[in-house]
């Protein structure tokens, strides 16, 4: 569910523009990236004005978290009934959405603008971020309620464990590409720490 701010009371929101909007901004961080992304340059892809997509948005940053939660929504509701067979699905998901064009060519100059956006930047961890943590932190809730794993585990290492190295490699210029060899390495290493909290 992507944030919109607030209309001129009495003035109603045409979801044609909304839609119009949202695919424009897509298209061009999809071909260019995020820094190509400008209120007039939206407002001209989407045939409207430019005060119709600031009604809507108040930066660009807030538009680009838009286009994300519209495009992606949140992390599938996975429960395989095993912890393994959940965390690897998960893990698949997240595998197609960072190798897609919209997080390659849009995430890192997002990421910087929320630096200087502390609201937007709540928006970004509430809307995209915290949902794809609740999928693991709820994975490995199920695994303790079964008895797979102890109690005692730390369920928000876990889930930095398997999206920490995906945000780096997305985020840092230089690095290896994410892979499946990448995700195979975060899907052991949180079944390892795992490992180690039912023994201990």
């Amino acid at each position: 569910m992507y944030r919109m701010v607030a209309t001129t009371l009495g003035r109603p929101r045409h979801e044609s523009i909304d839609r119009a909007v949202l695919d424009a901004a897509a298209r061009i961080i999809e071909v260019e990236n995020y820094r190509a992304l400008t209120i007039g340059r939206v407002a001209q892809d989407a045939a409207t004005t430019r005060a119709a997509v600031y009604r809507r948005f108040a930066t660009t940053a807030e538009l680009a978290i838009a286009v994300l939660g519209d495009r992606f929504g949140t992390d599938p509701g996975v429960d395989t009934g095993h912890l393994e067979t959940d965390l690897r699905t998960i893990q698949q998901h997240r595998l197609e959405l960072f190798a897609h064009p919209l997080i390659v060519r849009g995430l890192p100059g997002l990421i910087d603008d929320l630096s200087l956006q502390p609201e937007a930047a709540r928006h970004f961890s509430e809307e995209f971020l915290g949902p794809r943590r609740t999928a693991t932190t709820r994975a490995v809730q199920r695994a303790i309620d079964r008895g797979e794993v102890a109690a005692s585990v730390d369920v928000e290492w876990i889930s930095d464990l398997l999206t920490g190295p995906l945000l780096m490699r997305a985020l840092l210029p230089g690095l290896q590409v994410i892979d499946s060899e990448l995700i195979e390495h975060t899907i052991s290493t949180a079944l390892a720490e795992l490992g180690r909290a039912q023994r201990g």
